[in-house]
């Protein structure tokens, strides 16, 4: 029988559902091959920091040398800002592929810098958060079907570490979304949280396909998947370099584990 795994609607369509093993959990995405980063050896210096880096510089938000022209670049329906606690590990975040892969529509500060939030609303599962379909599609009613914000801010921490960000007083009183019953992909063991927590640029990429699905009137067509394009990447390289069976990520994800 099919793995049971927990799954929500986004415009209309199934995200996560069924997912029967690793080769099944990108069905449908309309991602690059990203094989030609097998072949690159060694790393190369960011030309604007000077470090040595092997794909993108995640200090800089730069595709390292051998990587210029060679990556997706991605436009997304809104702008995106991603707020970077200090101490978040910028090599282990998925967050820093946001700003390579869509420049133009992601950006990034970290704590205590903030981005303007005069037009904005945060995503954070907070206790008056919205489902982000159940918000958009309400503010599009009292809105004549038009957005009335132009960026959506999110948080780049461990949950541990979120708590001061989402409570200064420059953003406390957003209003706030958030995603449930979205299974993440994430191959990194995230200790006490539930397998719904997304890594941050899943968390963005569905936010997108969520506003996609209700203020574009023109159907998905894979637009935004080249967003997760290094996360695809790394999801089937960990599977190379490790047993999955043997990363405690997967233990409570037994569908991921084959």
């Amino acid at each position: 029988m099919p793995n049971e795994i927990e799954s929500t609607t986004i415009a209309g369509t199934r995200v996560n559902s069924n997912v029967q093993g690793a080769q099944n959990a990108f069905a449908g995405f309309k991602i690059d091959s990203s094989d030609f980063l097998d072949s690159i050896e060694g790393r190369t210096l960011c030309d604007k920091c000077h470090r040595s880096r092997k794909f993108f510089c995640y200090k800089c938000y730069l595709p390292m040398p051998p990587l210029e022209g060679r990556i997706p670049s991605v436009e997304l329906p809104i702008h995106i800002d991603i707020v970077k606690h200090p101490q978040e590990i910028d090599g282990k975040s998925t967050a820093t592929h946001g700003p390579i892969l869509a420049p133009n529509s992601i950006s990034m500060c970290t704590y205590p810098d903030l981005p303007d939030s005069s037009r904005s609303i945060l995503v954070f599962p907070s206790d008056d958060a919205e489902e982000a379909e159940v918000f958009m599609e309400r503010v599009k009613k009292e809105n004549s079907g038009t957005f009335p914000y132009d960026r959506i801010i999110f948080v780049d921490s461990t949950w541990n570490q979120t708590y001061r960000i989402v409570h200064d007083e420059r953003i406390a009183d957003l209003p706030k979304i958030k995603l449930s019953g979205i299974e993440s992909l994430f191959w990194r063991y995230q200790r006490g949280n539930p397998t719904t927590y997304l890594a941050t640029i899943e968390a963005v990429y569905h936010v997108c396909r969520i506003y996609h699905g209700v203020f574009i009137s023109e159907p998905y067509r894979g637009e935004y998947d080249n967003l997760l394009f290094f996360f695809y990447y790394m999801f089937h390289k960990i599977r190379k370099l490790y047993d999955p069976k043997s990363l405690r990520a997967y233990a409570t994800r037994p569908h991921l584990r084959e």
